[in-house]
């Protein structure tokens, strides 16, 4: 054991815990210095070990033991911090890693056709803007600002992605008719009806059904899915709930805290 554990060793036996609670604390402990190696001991670094574990530990309760581990050992340390512990909520929030990100969003240029450009946009704006579906099918093209590369609806300014950017400008491009919304279902315009229309909610959902089926493994992948990729992927490089407010468009700081602390 390391001359920096003994200290603490004394200070659990005095708390009276059994043996085998103080080697579990004790092992846990070591595992973090090790992580921190010579690193300093402060808020930044802490950080960063809360988000290692996020990316590395699937279960809550398994990241929830270390956290309490290293709340007994920082105020031990006198160290003006505590993780908050995670809530069982979070194991309902689903996310897509990297990989499974990139080939859901890549799945529909397959198509290589308008309706893929289409689905594409979707699946973006889905993910990058922090818009609900609600607000997305209703997007008009005088919604988009090209120019400063954002999405204007009502107060809402959301930013878009240079691939986002190149998508959009090749779909505009294709788009020969004089509807309005950015997005339309080409089979009913092609019949003549709907031909002022977006598409429906459902009809929405469905096409990320659709290529959420093409993925291997299959996954289920609903638009929330996609907001809380957005958020989970902020708050591991260090967003804040004020940067996961701002990206989702929460309207109270309350919310926000709220969803950043089960993301």
């Amino acid at each position: 054991m390391t001359q920096k554990l003994t200290a603490y060793q004394k200070y659990l036996e005095q708390k009276k815990l059994q043996p085998e609670t103080i080697e579990t604390y004790l092992w846990h402990v070591h595992q973090f210095l090790q992580w921190l190696d010579n690193k300093k001991l402060d808020t930044s670094n802490l950080k960063l070990y809360y988000n290692y574990l996020l990316k590395n530990y699937s279960k809550i309760a398994t990241i929830n033991l270390r956290l309490v581990i290293l709340n007994s050992y920082l105020k031990f340390k006198k160290e003006n911090f505590q993780f908050d512990l995670l809530s069982a909520e979070k194991q309902s929030i689903e996310v897509l890693d990297k990989a499974q990100l990139k080939q859901f969003l890549d799945a529909p240029l397959k198509k290589k056709s308008l309706m893929g450009l289409r689905d594409k946009i979707l699946l973006e704006l889905a993910y990058c803007t922090g818009l609900k579906i609600g607000q997305i099918i209703k997007l008009t093209k005088n919604n988009i600002n090209l120019e400063k590369d954002l999405i204007k609806l009502d107060k809402i300014e959301a930013p878009i992605s240079a691939t986002t950017k190149f998508h959009l400008l090749k779909y505009l491009d294709q788009r020969l008719d004089e509807n309005l919304y950015l997005f339309i279902n080409f089979d009913r315009a092609k019949k003549g009806n709907d031909e002022n229309n977006h598409l429906s909610i459902r009809s929405a959902e469905r096409i990320l059904e659709k290529y959420a089926r093409t993925m291997q493994p299959i996954l289920k992948v609903t638009p929330q899915t996609l907001r809380n990729t957005l958020a989970y992927n902020l708050k591991s490089t260090g967003g804040s709930a004020i940067t996961i407010q701002q990206a989702l468009h929460f309207t109270t700081k309350t919310a926000a805290e709220e969803y950043f602390k089960k993301i």
